[in-house]
């Protein structure tokens, strides 16, 4: 049982080499209506798109040879106005609750724009450096907004490697949460190890051995969760929380 949507979701691949081409207006218009379709909290839509083809501002958010950037606000501040606008001066917005709302809002709407564009066969990846970039000196973005996700586009050179995937039974649970053995987490994670085992040449492996790195689960846990680089991100979401005005 398949279809075209299926098949682009179950193929998806992250693109990062694109060519030195814009994309037309006409199909970014439709790509950006597809987004805004997207399922949101009480029809409100609480999120905003900034594009940014510019490329001093693309150089200013560290991204490079990549010809379109759509960054997805959780947005409080357009619902504000639109109270005040008709005299509700005193609505709450700003909540912990409005956060997550508009928060899944905006990154439900910017997984539509990645679906569609693959469809066209456009080339996106995800930037999740976002949350933690002090952006409003680029896109000066107002209070009330948070920077929930960055999708980045291009025709590409490449179609892209499919990346391996954990198994259902890894990640799906009925009913209740099935607390796994430490066998099955293994067996899970087996292709992963596999992979890094056969991908990762002679050299490298000697390289990351002799850093006392054996397994993909120790490189990921010396490298992606590195405890003072976890800090130092921590610290700059907390300020983008902080500035963004929302009362958490």
């Amino acid at each position: 049982m398949s279809n075209e949507v299926i098949n682009i979701l179950k193929n998806h691949r992250s693109i990062r080499s694109f060519e030195n081409k814009k994309i037309e207006k006409r199909v970014l218009d439709e790509i950006l209506q597809a987004g805004i379709r997207a399922a949101n909290a009480g029809n409100l839509q609480g999120y905003s798109l900034v594009v940014l083809e510019d490329l001093d501002k693309l150089k200013a958010l560290g991204v490079y040879n990549t010809p379109l950037v759509i960054i997805a606000l959780a947005d409080a501040y357009r619902t504000k106005r639109w109270f005040n606008a008709f005299g509700e001066d005193n609505t709450p917005v700003n909540t912990i609750h409005g956060l997550f709302m508009n928060n899944w809002d905006a990154l439900i709407c910017l997984h539509n724009i990645s679906i569609a564009a693959e469809s066209l066969g456009i080339g996106t990846y995800y930037n999740g450096d976002v949350i933690s970039m002090d952006i409003r000196k680029v896109i000066n973005n107002p209070v009330y907004t948070f920077p929930a996700g960055m999708l980045c586009l291009g025709y590409p050179k490449n179609e892209g490697r499919l990346l391996d995937r954990l198994p259902l039974d890894a990640v799906v649970h009925y009913n209740s949460y099935k607390i796994p053995t430490d066998e099955e987490i293994k067996d899970w994670y087996c292709e992963k190890e596999f992979l890094f085992q056969t991908r990762n040449t002679k050299e490298r492996l000697e390289e990351l051995r002799d850093k006392g790195i054996f397994n993909i689960a120790q490189s990921y846990s010396k490298n992606k969760f590195r405890k003072d680089e976890l800090l130092k991100i921590n610290e700059e979401i907390k300020r983008n929380i902080k500035e963004s005005g929302y009362d958490v």
